[in-house]
């Protein structure tokens, strides 16, 4: 939904009786009677075929040139098909020949010299439109209902006025492509790539009638064309705006007409799997409302679903609204997203990034250049803050739509109705400036398993620390948590279990790039297990474990052996990566216990120097996670007191 389309056709409907169907006509009904031929174009114009009426009105005007009416209605169709150009042409000779013909054609030459960035005649045609607030002429009580529409948006249009004026349009730093082998002469928009990079998911509206959800795949010299034959889940009525969730395990979409009761849209889910979308799910609870609910994108824990929806207790228009899963696995009541976000006009297609704190949105009312502009609000203390507008060249005075930021958080994927394409909206590819960024949050698969048996482990608890932050979460039925980690940071992770030895792990997430989503093994060892032996024999990875004292980063003289062993092994092959990882318990306080950490695998890997042939600088990561959260018993602190070495290859 946006500002054209909830206008499209309201000067024909006020001004005129819709025809009947007029579907088998040709493009040209070539009569010599101007009346006749403009009454053809008005039924064209009331059943939406711009195109055909567009011929008819020229054909109007060859016969009579000084019709004033034709033209202001050439003006209208061209104006609600975004040719600006042709818009002022027709719509300035209509007050060539009857200045006092319409208030509402001043708004729209305005608006459409707004577009084309030319501020002084803007600026000059909407302050007539206002002037003829209340004054007679011809069209008033004909087009009441259209200038109602256009007075809404007039204080935004002066707002877009003020923006332009502002706009340093010189500073092009970025670099606009577009995916010349997806887009035609339909509207494509609403594109979602998948976090390994080989997919892409848009929306395609054929000849204004039909949506569907396409699918296009990488291949060697980019993307390949457009493919609906595996989306299982299209229909003849309409299916659009689909959005991988981040693990790309499902895909959430926006289905229309699925019954008589509600003949708007409503929210579904479906499996991807294989490049295919299959099965329509019903999401459980109050997610859906009987209102116009589309447009889903949901945060990486799949916990909270944003979405656009012009049900009852909006700001106007459309509006930005969330909903979170409860206990029970069933979506809550829809909260609104707030005034910050949401205004009197159209605020659609939300995109909340896998850090959960970035929502980039199109609003048609917020201060920007057009029709549409995608503007980017920030989590802060629980608030969205003011929407700020992505600025130029990613917005245009067209119609944006649809912005999708990549993994890398330095590109977008968005649709755009810009000038140069090959038709309506098409869908882009560029550089997203720096300052519009995310954090690098990467999607990461937890597995617990028994370390013996190979088992899944469901319902397990597990502990991942951060910055000497914490959260606890749980495994599904598969022994599996998804959830997203920011790039080139170490985490810890530990569990607790009957039966089972203390486990404490450590890993470094290091950015990634077009790759699926990172699965760590939590292997947790039964008491019963028997120590690991630590040989000399060539494995793919080894891993020793010294303990220190409280307070200590001296190496214990019962874990030297561990260490000899280990540079005999290391001394024996050239090629291993060595990490070594300091920890400590919760005693002393979280920059202390960082120190120590520090300190206890600096001792390490001063000894394994000693010990190695090799240059251990050039071939160990070192971190420190410092201090382990919690209340600990005193077996956990002291496996807590201890250095992490990983031989892998």
């Amino acid at each position: 939904m946006n500002f054209h389309s909830k206008i499209l056709c309201t000067l024909v409907l006020v001004l005129f009786t819709c025809a009947q169907s007029i579907a088998q006509m040709p493009d040209v009904h070539t009569t010599n009677n101007a009346k006749q031929s403009l009454i053809i174009a008005q039924d064209l114009l009331s059943i939406g075929k711009n195109k055909q009426a567009i011929k008819q009105l020229k054909h109007t005007i060859k016969v009579k040139n000084d019709f004033a009416i034709a033209h202001r209605l050439l003006g209208k169709a061209y104006y609600d098909t975004d040719q600006f150009e042709l818009a002022i042409y027709a719509l300035e000779n209509s007050f060539e020949y009857d200045r006092k013909l319409s208030r509402a054609a001043f708004f729209e030459v305005g608006d459409s010299y707004l577009r084309l960035f030319n501020t002084e005649k803007a600026e000059y045609y909407l302050g007539i439109y206002q002037a003829m607030e209340g004054k007679r002429y011809a069209n008033a009580q004909k087009e009441s209902g259209l200038e109602k529409s256009y007075d809404d948006f007039y204080e935004a249009k002066l707002r877009n006025l003020a923006y332009i004026e502002a706009l340093d349009t010189t500073l092009k730093s970025t670099t606009i492509y577009p995916l010349t082998t997806v887009n035609s002469k339909d509207n494509e928009y609403l594109p979602s790539l998948s976090n390994d990079g080989r997919y892409l998911l848009f929306t395609r509206n054929y000849d204004e009638k039909q949506e569907d959800i396409l699918l296009t795949k990488r291949t060697d010299t980019g993307w390949g064309e457009a493919n609906k034959s595996v989306i299982n889940i299209n229909t003849s009525k309409n299916e659009g705006m689909a959005k991988f969730e981040p693990h790309n395990r499902t895909v959430y979409y926006a289905g229309c007409q699925r019954s008589e009761d509600n003949m708007d849209c409503d929210i579904y889910v479906s499996e991807f799997a294989d490049g295919q979308l299959n099965n329509e799910i019903i999401p459980e609870g109050s997610l859906n409302s009987h209102s116009w609910d589309s447009q889903p994108s949901i945060t990486c824990d799949g916990q909270t679903i944003y979405f656009a929806s012009t049900r009852e207790g909006g700001l106007g228009g459309s509006d930005i609204w969330y909903s979170v899963k409860g206990k029970d696995g069933k979506w809550g009541q829809a909260q609104n997203a707030g005034v910050n976000i949401n205004t009197a006009g159209d605020e659609e297609a939300p995109f909340i990034t896998k850090d959960g704190v970035h929502l980039y949105f199109t609003s048609n009312f917020h201060p920007g250049q057009g029709e549409g502009d995608f503007f980017v609000c920030k989590l802060e203390d629980g608030h969205w803050s003011k929407a700020v507008n992505m600025g130029y060249p990613i917005n245009s005075p067209a119609k944006e739509l649809g912005l999708f930021v990549t993994d890398d958080a330095k590109h977008v994927y968005f649709a755009s109705a810009r000038e140069g394409g090959d038709g309506g909206l098409d869908l882009y590819f560029a550089e997203l400036p720096e300052y519009h960024r995310p954090k690098k949050v990467f999607p990461v698969v937890l597995k617990i398993i028994d370390k013996t048996s190979r088992e899944k482990i469901p319902n397990q608890q597990v502990i991942v620390g951060a910055d000497n932050k914490k959260r606890t979460l749980k495994s599904n039925d598969e022994g599996l948590i998804y959830m997203c980690l920011e790039a080139n940071k170490a985490y810890s992770y530990r569990i607790s279990r009957d039966g089972y030895k203390f486990y404490v792990e450590a890993h470094f997430l290091e950015e990634y790039i077009l790759t699926a989503a990172q699965t760590l093994y939590l292997e947790i060892e039964p008491n019963s297990v028997k120590p690991e032996y630590i040989g000399e024999d060539r494995h793919t990875k080894t891993i020793v474990q010294v303990y220190f004292d409280v307070d200590s980063s001296e190496i214990p003289s019962a874990d030297i052996e561990k260490l000899d062993r280990l540079a005999r092994i290391i001394n024996k092959y050239d090629d291993w990566n060595v990490q070594v990882t300091g920890f400590a318990d919760n005693t002393g306080n979280a920059d202390y216990n960082q120190t120590l950490s520090e300190k206890r695998a600096s001792s390490v890997i001063d000894y394994l120097s000693k010990k190695c042939s090799q240059e251990m600088s050039q071939k160990v990561e070192a971190f420190a996670q410092g201090s382990v959260g919690g209340v600990l018993t005193e077996e956990e602190k002291r496996q807590s007191r201890r250095v992490d070495v990983i031989l892998s290859r």
